[in-house]
């Protein structure tokens, strides 16, 4: 399984995918790039770097799934290097700007199961704050591509607002298990479920429809949808793609899971 984690920069992607490769089972997935390395860095963590002639010479081999040009500097992904990395047994981390993202999720076809994260900040100001506080030299270019990167995180698996690292961390990691036991992430509440809805957001997403998000969030341990309801089960039953939004501070009531689970078992069993 390849897990990609996109936002902004300063949204702490490479904060978390460290902390994920620390709890074991994980492991990084380079990114080629030709721009200068920084401090911290090294070759192969979290970038491969090369030079422009040499990069061009990976796209002239066709030894890249995609490629693009972000700030001024090539970024791309190694049909080789993923190839190694699978071969190790363990759950890639790779983190990738939005357009990189789409390319590669196309490209890459059954190669590998794939799973999208979008992690996200509040505004655009607290973006900034942190941004500054690590001393970034581009900050204005960088939030220049604010509003852009988030025109497509509805086309995520998982919308992340990045608050806190250990909430983070925590959250990515039921996500993967979930995915890699091929069950669904999130239960409803016993509202009745509505046929004819389902019926009409299959076709919408059949017809290559972007629908909103579902709104997920925890409560008493758990996640919840609580926004959504039949988007979800029409991805279930259609194999589409529908985002799926995670909340941060909501409180709800936990209702009576009945119709929802008699629904869920009747979507599985076709």
């Amino acid at each position: 399984m390849l897990v990609i984690f996109s936002g902004g920069s300063g949204v702490g992607k490479n904060t978390v995918i460290s902390e994920l490769i620390k709890s074991g089972g994980f492991a990084l997935m380079p990114t080629y790039t030709t721009r200068d390395k920084r401090i911290g860095e090294s070759e192969g963590n979290p970038y491969c770097f090369l030079t422009d002639a040499e990069f061009k010479a990976k796209i002239e081999e066709n030894e890249l799934y995609e490629y693009e040009n972000v700030h001024g500097h090539y970024y791309g992904t190694s049909k080789l290097l993923l190839k190694e990395k699978l071969a190790l047994g363990k759950i890639l981390l790779k983190d990738i700007d939005v357009l990189g993202t789409q390319n590669l999720v196309k490209s890459i076809g059954k190669d590998v199961k794939v799973i999208t994260l979008f992690l996200k900040v509040d505004s655009k100001e607290v973006l900034r704050q942190r941004l500054t506080e690590r001393r970034e030299t581009e900050i204005d270019k960088r939030l220049a591509r604010y509003e852009m990167e988030m025109s497509f995180c509805d086309r995520y698996d998982y919308i992340i607002t990045n608050e806190e690292l250990f909430s983070t961390k925590n959250l990515v990691l039921q996500i993967v298990g979930a995915e890699s036991r091929g069950e669904p992430f999130g239960v409803i509440d016993g509202s009745a479920i509505d046929d004819e809805k389902i019926k009409d957001y299959v076709q919408r997403l059949n017809a290559d429809e972007t629908l909103s998000p579902v709104k997920i969030a925890y409560i008493g341990g758990a996640p919840y949808i609580v926004e959504g309801r039949h988007k979800f089960l029409a991805g279930l039953v259609s194999g589409k793609h529908v985002a799926k939004e995670i909340l941060n501070g909501y409180s709800a009531e936990i209702c009576d899971q009945t119709a929802w689970l008699n629904k869920l078992n009747a979507v599985k069993g076709n």
